[in-house]
């Protein structure tokens, strides 16, 4: 198996630390995010969206972090971990849309701003974009925070794929120029420094 990854990358560090906290072989390509190594015809052929992490397996060419964790997680039998169970899965794809699609929607906006863009030289934080993100990051915390006042990681005592896909942002939200108000939700907090101290997801986090 082939992953295409790029440094910083939330979504990338989703895969990765799965990769590693399954010790699955796997090799790690990495791409480049601004010099057009996503656009390339053979790239393309791989992901057509242009984008990153993808995973190739064969003749199997997967794209979007979640189907690719999904896969890599069965392909280990990773019962703890995404556990075959149809209750137990199901809580945890849950979690992965929910995050996808409202959580994670609001923190990468956030993130995006005040840390990404001044990183990459892309211009100064957009302070309305901000404050409407975080309208958002409020109204989808308190679901969280609330998750948490009764498990350490967000489907039970040890970390699955919930955590890896809704903690996906947790190297840039804890940087102190994020401006993710985190004094406001301890539970989440403690949460995320949780999920950086499980030895697969510290070993991905990104160097700055």
């Amino acid at each position: 198996m082939k992953l295409y990854t790029t440094p910083v990358s939330p979504n990338c560090r989703k895969a990765e630390a799965t990769i590693d906290h399954l010790n699955l072989e796997v090799e790690i390509i990495s791409k480049g995010l601004t010099n057009g190594d996503l656009e390339t015809p053979e790239y393309l052929q791989i992901n057509p969206n242009g984008a990153v992490p993808a995973l190739e397996d064969g003749e199997l060419k997967l794209w979007e972090s979640n189907a690719i964790v999904q896969y890599l997680a069965d392909q280990a039998n990773a019962e703890a971990f995404f556990p075959r169970d149809l209750k137990k899965r199901t809580n945890i794809v849950r979690w992965q849309f929910w995050g996808c699609l409202h959580f994670n929607r609001a923190v990468g906006t956030i993130v995006w701003e005040t840390v990404a863009k001044p990183l990459l030289q892309l211009g100064a934080p957009v302070q309305a974009v901000i404050d409407g993100a975080l309208d958002n990051f409020h109204r989808y915390a308190q679901v969280l925070e609330q998750q948490l006042d009764h498990t350490r990681f967000i489907a039970g005592d040890s970390p699955t794929l919930a955590d890896f896909s809704v903690g996906d942002h947790s190297a840039l939200v804890l940087l102190e120029q994020s401006q993710v108000p985190l004094h406001k939700y301890p539970n989440i907090k403690s949460w995320y420094h949780r999920l950086e101290a499980v030895p697969a997801w510290e070993k991905t986090r990104p160097s700055w």
